[in-house]
C-alpha cells in the first residue's frame, strides 16, 4: 500500500484542505475507498483531494461533511481551496495549463497572466466554447 504523501498543510488553501480531510477520514477509521464509496466516488479520487492535486467541489464537500459529521468545515475549506488568481469560470484551465507546461518538453509555463493571455489552455476552452457562445448568438439557447 502506497504512502500518503508527505503535505506541508500551510503551503496554500489546497494542502491544508487535503490535510484536514485526511485527518476527518483518518478520526472516523474510514480508509480512502470507504469514504469514496460512502461519497460516490472512488478512493483514489479522495486521495487527489487529501493529496492537494485537484480543486475541492463544493458539493462534494457538502457530503463529506455528513459523512464525516465535521459540521461545515469542509465547505468552508473548499470556498478557501477554490479562490484563485483568475475569473472562477477560467480557474480550472489555468490550472490545467500550468500542468501541461511543467509535463510536457518544450511548453514554458505562464505563470503571469497579462504576460502571456494566449496559451495552450485558452484554446482549448476557446474550443470547448464556441458551440455554446455561437448558440447564444444565434438566440437558439
Amino acid at each position: 500500500m502506497p504512502q500518503p504523501k508527505d503535505l506541508d498543510p500551510y503551503t496554500d488553501p489546497r494542502a491544508f484542505y487535503g490535510a484536514e480531510l485526511r485527518r476527518l477520514r483518518e478520526a472516523a477509521g474510514l480508509s480512502q475507498g470507504e469514504l469514496g464509496s460512502r461519497a460516490f466516488c472512488s478512493g483514489t479520487y479522495i486521495g487527489l483531494f487529501e493529496a492537494g492535486e485537484r480543486r475541492p467541489q463544493l458539493e462534494l464537500s457538502r457530503s463529506l461533511d455528513e459523512l464525516l459529521g465535521s459540521g461545515e468545515h469542509l465547505q468552508r475549506l473548499c470556498r478557501l481551496a477554490r479562490t484563485s488568481k483568475v475569473a472562477g469560470y477560467f480557474a480550472d484551465a489555468a490550472e490545467l495549463q500550468l500542468q501541461v507546461a511543467d509535463n510536457v518538453p518544450g511548453i514554458v509555463p505562464v505563470r503571469d497572466s497579462k504576460a502571456a493571455p494566449e496559451g495552450p489552455a485558452l484554446a482549448f476552452a476557446r474550443e470547448r466554447w464556441a458551440p455554446f457562445v455561437a448558440a447564444l448568438g444565434d438566440g437558439s439557447l
